[in-house]
């Protein structure tokens, strides 16, 4: 039976068809007086010819022309009615072939009609004078009783369900048992339906067991579907119903991980105390329920696991990894937890690559679980722990660029910034390595967070010292054996090559008439105050708000604003001289003196307009602080445009630590940092 639960080919269902058809021929036979011998042989041949038409179209072939199948449209009609008087007093000479011939474009018999509109009395009577409807499939491969489950009619699915009939599947692979399902766990409102899809999915079981095993297209079984819906009545009664023996293999490791998918105890422990094997079970990755469960963070099935077997939690997967690396992975720190509570040496596991949980949880962006191993005393051990590659947490960290994890240990002054992987590079020498030409923004915090530490490059091989001799006279030199890892070493230890003229040329422009916009605006502004000039003795030419304290506010601004757009265009100026190194040196010193000129001039805008409306104190009100919400977010966007690419002194450090912090959460460069399921 297992094999016949396994698979439901095309074929198969073909001679299923042909075989029905074999039978309505005897049929056919005896109404061919009535209609005639040779209009019905006529008749055969098109529908054996168009049963036998291959499936696969050429593609040099453009006739697509077919003729569809189609039903009599009083019979259709009458169907859909559930007319049973009409259907009876049917004589065969009022319609062109027999009922049992008749079937719509998606070839459906008048049985799939009547069981979809729901009239049972009409079903009945079909069954009674045609029961061979019961096996006959319409374009979808249902057979009337998947179309009685789909709709949820209980009482026609308890007196449909024959002997083999709750094993057959449609085209795609799903049992009158799997439609029980997907309607019972898709329905959310509507508990009386509920009710009778788990009433019929409980028939089911009961009257063919095996098929709770039996997989469809998507590769899941009712079982695997009751035990990630989390319901554990049902997993208990086909468990107890079926016999694992007949199981497909395939099947028996979903089981298990299906029950921790739903992150349900009762179908984790239902499962487990009938079939406690499924414990050491593998899925097609190589990971055992424990695995699964501490990947997707589901504690509780953990704890559990670990309780019923110490067997499987220093098992790994394919990939080489343990479960508590997994959880490592996925950021799940109270899963991290409970094995280090449960399994304190777990701590010592390493994967494939010789990495331990810091390695995994800094590779992978997860900053929580870093700053939950750094806090933690009796784990200082992981802190600078090489793997095989000879690379630390940070030299991972910083190869998959994730400045706040770079940061984050970076800050520990546990962390040696001066390490050396297998390649003879440091922190820095990784980060420097870019995806493209230009560095996008994460490789450039990354950068940022070991520049601000002080970490340093790697320290150029020295070559000015003797080389000693080979004891043998024809072997060459150590220093000729190494020649390819120095050369590689004083790449790694040179500055990036700094770019042409040519990727500065368009920014010098754009500053440059920036500023100059800026200069014009705020010279006009000078001459031109808000309130204008007193034209009366002995003030005559002066400002009539001059001795209001925001005026005097509005003139600072608009001098500071003034004088930075000008020095900013003279500096640019001198980035015009074509040097690359002024021109580097320029922008440096240009952008956040722009940057204090665009905020100043934002701010005699909004003192100016408060001045002029001051009057209305409500409408005054708004503009200062409409005006003082932008003026912060401008300060905002542009702080890090002038944040420094490195720091002279550590006090500078814990200046910039919360701008550095806020431009990484911004530019979401912390989207790894969650769990994951």
């Amino acid at each position: 039976m297992a094999s016949t639960g396994s698979s439901s080919s095309q074929p198969r269902r073909r001679a299923r068809r042909h075989a029905f058809d074999a039978e309505m021929e005897n049929e056919e036979l005896m109404n061919r007086e009535m209609v005639g011998e040779a209009e019905m042989e006529k008749e055969l041949e098109k529908e054996i010819a168009a049963d036998n038409k291959p499936s696969n179209i050429s593609t040099e072939s453009t006739d697509v022309s077919r003729t569809a199948r189609n039903m009599h449209p009083d019979l259709y009609m009458a169907a859909k009615r559930g007319d049973i008087d009409f259907i009876k007093q049917l004589k065969a000479e009022d319609i062109e072939r027999p009922i049992s011939y008749q079937e719509t474009p998606r070839s459906n018999t008048i049985l799939h009609i009547a069981i979809s509109s729901g009239h049972y009395q009409l079903v009945e009577a079909i069954r009674q004078s045609h029961y061979e409807l019961e096996l006959r499939i319409n374009s979808a491969g249902d057979i009337p009783l998947h179309v009685a489950t789909s709709g949820g009619h209980l009482d026609l699915v308890k007196k449909m369900a024959g002997t083999e009939l709750p094993k057959v599947k449609n085209n795609e692979g799903n049992t009158p048992l799997h439609l029980a399902l997907i309607n019972k766990y898709k329905v959310d409102f509507n508990l009386v339906l509920k009710s009778r899809y788990s009433e019929m999915a409980d028939f089911l079981v009961e009257q063919e067991p095996e098929v709770s095993y039996y997989l469809n297209e998507e590769h899941k079984s009712p079982l695997y579907m009751a035990a990630e819906a989390r319901d554990v009545k049902l997993v208990k009664l086909m468990i107890e119903k079926a016999n694992i023996s007949q199981m497909p293999s395939e099947e028996v490791q979903l089981i298990a991980h299906a029950a921790i998918t739903g992150k349900n105890i009762g179908v984790l422990e239902s499962v487990l105390s009938r079939h406690p094997e499924l414990i050491k079970e593998k899925d097609n990755k190589g990971m055992t329920p424990l695995s699964y469960a501490a990947s997707i963070g589901y504690l509780e099935g953990v704890g559990y696991l670990l309780n019923k077997s110490t067997y499987c939690k220093y098992e790994s997967d394919q990939n080489g990894s343990f479960p508590i690396h997994t959880a490592s992975s996925r950021g799940h720190i109270k899963v991290i937890q409970e094995f280090l509570q449960r399994c304190p040496d777990s701590v010592e596991l390493l994967n494939h690559q010789g990495r331990n949980i810091l390695h995994v949880a800094a590779m992978n962006g997860k900053a929580k679980v870093v700053n939950y191993i750094l806090e933690k005393p009796e784990l200082e051990m992981l802190i600078n722990e090489k793997d095989k590659d000879g690379n630390t947490s940070l030299h991972l960290a910083s190869n998959t660029k994730h400045p706040k994890v770079v940061s984050i240990l970076t800050w520990d002054k546990r962390v040696d910034l001066k390490l050396l992987n297998n390649e003879g590079k440091t922190a820095l020498d990784v980060a420097g390595k870019y995806s493209g030409k230009v560095p996008s923004f994460r490789e450039r915090l990354t950068r940022l967070a070991l520049r601000y530490a002080g970490a340093p490059h790697a320290a150029r091989p020295s070559t000015t010292r003797e080389n000693p001799p080979s004891s043998n006279p024809g072997e060459p030199s150590n220093l000729d054996k190494n020649k390819d890892a120095v050369k590689e070493n004083l790449q790694s230890s040179k500055p990036r090559e700094a770019p042409n003229m040519d990727n500065y040329k368009d920014r010098v422009n754009t500053l440059l008439l920036v500023a100059t916009l800026v200069a014009t605006v705020t010279f006009a502004a000078g001459f031109t105050v808000p309130g204008g000039n007193d034209d009366s003795d002995p003030h005559k030419g002066m400002a009539k708000f001059l001795q209001h304290h925001l005026f005097q506010a509005f003139i600072i601004s608009n001098t500071i604003a003034m004088y930075s757009s000008v020095t900013v265009v003279v500096a640019l100026i001198w980035a015009q001289l074509g040097d690359l190194n002024l021109v580097i040196a320029s922008l440096k010193f240009a952008v956040p003196i722009l940057g204090l000129a665009l905020i100043m001039v934002s701010s005699s805008f909004m003192i100016g307009s408060y001045l002029m409306v001051r009057g209305l104190n409500w409408l005054a009100y708004v503009v200062l602080i409409i005006g003082s919400f932008f003026i912060l977010i401008l300060t905002i966007l542009f702080l890090p445009l002038c944040l420094p690419s490195s720091l002279s002194h550590p006090i500078f450090r814990y200046i910039v630590y919360y701008p550095f912090s806020l431009l990484i959460i911004v530019t979401k460069s912390n989207a790894n940092d969650r769990e994951e399921k």
